[in-house]
């Protein structure tokens, strides 16, 4: 894996609007936290991208991109292969979108061939050529796309994080709050007060959110409903599938399909 920092420089210095590429990353890639000047988007063509930041991490299955704006320190995870394009744009861009931090786009059929389309153009385009008017169409619409509830905030007291540990190492781990706090070295009242303070989600739905992101990822991946269900922690597949609903808005058969343009 390389996010082509040996390139940063030429980016950074390019007069291009948008600057991309694409890369193949191997299973177990692992980039370790950084930032760029610019800022970026991060789609994954095929496979699933993690992304962590100080405020929380994403999973980022076929259809959702990435937003991270310039100077958020970021790091990348793949679990299995994966096909990604990460665009860079320049932060005097016409048109910026206003998000904070980073934001989870839906990705439409038309925004997925714009930002492959932007990720070939030459790093040497001017924002007067066809390069330039065809980065200006991709961040016109990416002010369109509806964004995905795909973050999960990070705590910060050490009792929570060790609850969060415990639940990350099982994702089928049926322990109640005050097991799992228990365990930590707290009551279960405190472990609600700091996931609520510090997450603004309570612990039970931390947890849910939790489930629903790696169940993302095995799905993406082509794994059945019903293996991904006992996977992570749900009795039946209906159930579960009850639940990715609530999370989601829709199911797993058709999470995966692009929204109209």
């Amino acid at each position: 894996m390389s996010e082509s920092h040996q390139t940063d420089e030429r980016i950074d210095r390019s007069p291009a609007w948008i600057v991309g590429l694409s890369e193949q990353w191997a299973s177990t890639a692992v980039l370790e936290p950084h930032s760029h000047a610019r800022h970026q988007i991060i789609f994954a063509r095929k496979g699933v991208i993690h992304v962590t930041t100080a405020q929380g991490s994403w999973i980022l299955p076929p259809t959702r991109a990435l937003w991270i704006r310039s100077g958020t320190a970021h790091a990348f995870q793949a679990a299995r292969p994966v096909e990604v394009v990460i665009l860079y744009v320049a932060p005097q861009a016409p048109g910026i979108p206003d998000w904070e931090g980073c934001a989870v786009l839906n990705v439409s059929p038309l925004v997925r061939e714009l930002i492959c389309a932007c990720a070939a153009q030459s790093c040497d385009a001017q924002p007067d050529s066809p390069a330039g008017r065809l980065a200006q169409v991709l961040l016109d619409r990416l002010a369109t796309l509806p964004q995905a509830p795909l973050a999960l905030p990070e705590p910060l007291d050490p009792r929570a994080l060790r609850v969060a540990a415990m639940v990350r190492q099982d994702l089928a781990d049926r322990r109640t709050v005050a097991e799992l706090a228990s365990a930590a070295g707290a009551s279960a009242r405190t472990v609600e007060r700091l996931f609520a303070t510090e997450t603004g989600m309570s612990f039970g739905s931390w947890r849910i959110r939790h489930r629903m992101l790696a169940a993302l990822e095995r799905l993406a991946y082509g794994d059945s409903v019903g293996d991904v269900a006992f996977a992570v922690g749900y009795e039946s597949a209906s159930s579960f599938v009850a639940a990715f609903r609530q999370a989601f808005g829709t199911t797993p058969a058709r999470y995966f399909d692009f929204p109209p343009d």
